[in-house]
């Protein structure tokens, strides 16, 4: 989500029992089947969850941008959506595909406990692949709260319960939990740039059909099972269709004429430039797409497995 200011300065405390560098345990199950029926017991396992996730989640601003990560490892490594650091540029070399994102100098995080930043130079991996699926891994170094175990995304299934948890723009830099299903794995045309010839890109890898109210600065959130373990990353609130993709764009370099109409006139495209705008920031779809995690291949691999009964 690009914003020109952080609407909020900081994010509120959070009371959590969880000590450094433990990983979130997985959950205590009386039933499979709990969040179908939306019981007493599912709310209290829900705020159970909230509570013991809630140190492995960050808020990331990258000059105007801002989103949301999540910690993935003890010493402090970081998952995020590539475009939440950046407006991604293409180019073509001959048949090779080149991405670069402009970054700030520094990258501001704000987890549970502190706020700080790191240098983009040398924290942020520049992995192509990585940056095309919509991913990025950021390398804080610096001890994580908590951190969040991989599941496997190859196992996810339309049907399957699932949360995420993110800080969407109208809940002011507020922890906000999801809840939903899996309803579709499927590959789609959305859009995913355009290279500096005007060329469109469109994805080409697999997502996760979550289906939850998410909005716009929820990307880089994780999906979780209900092992409390990530399989996904949000990196679309909604479908966003190339021909919208591209009016917002004109309209946000002021490309479509005046943004406010003059007295006595009516500037249609800029008018619709904007509204597109406001809909695609503001308007929750009730569902978004998401990356399975497995496209950060180097990092899955290099994840060190630890009891699931890490100690709080």
């Amino acid at each position: 989500m690009k914003i020109s200011h952080l609407a909020a300065t900081g994010v509120a405390a959070l009371i959590l029992s969880c000590g450094a560098s433990a990983q979130v345990p997985s959950p205590k199950h009386e039933s499979r089947l709990r969040h179908l029926f939306g019981s007493h017991r599912d709310t209290e396992n829900l705020e159970s969850r909230y509570k013991d996730l809630a140190c492995a989640l960050a808020v990331i601003q990258s000059g105007n941008h801002l989103g949301t990560g999540f910690y993935i490892s003890s010493d402090g490594d970081v998952v995020t959506a590539s475009h939440v650091l950046g407006d991604r540029t293409f180019s073509l070399d001959g048949q090779q595909l080149r991405i670069t994102i402009p970054l700030p100098p520094e990258i501001l995080i704000k987890n549970s406990v502190q706020e700080f930043t790191i240098p983009s130079g040398t924290s942020v991996e520049n992995n192509a692949d990585d940056w095309s699926a919509d991913l990025a891994l950021l390398k804080t170094g610096r001890p994580a709260p908590c951190w969040i175990k991989f599941g496997d995304d190859k196992r996810a299934k339309p049907g399957q319960h699932v949360v995420a948890m993110g800080f969407p723009g109208l809940a002011f830099g507020s922890l906000s939990l999801y809840t939903g299903i899996i309803s579709a794995r499927l590959k789609s045309d959305l859009v995913m740039g355009f290279t500096a010839q005007g060329q469109t890109l469109t994805s080409t890898n697999e997502f996760l059909r979550v289906q939850m109210p998410i909005s716009t600065g929820i990307s880089g959130a994780p999906v979780i099972d209900d092992e409390n373990r990530v399989i996904a990353v949000v990196t679309n609130a909604g479908a966003w269709s190339p021909g919208l993709e591209v009016l917002t764009r004109l309209a946000s370099t002021n490309q479509l004429g005046a943004p406010v109409p003059q007295p006595n006139t009516l500037n249609l495209p800029a008018l619709v430039g904007q509204l597109a705008g406001l809909i695609h920031d503001y308007v929750s779809p009730g569902y978004g797409d998401a990356v399975p995690l497995s496209y950060l291949a180097k990092k899955a691999q290099q994840q060190t497995p630890t009891p699931s009964s890490a100690a709080h």
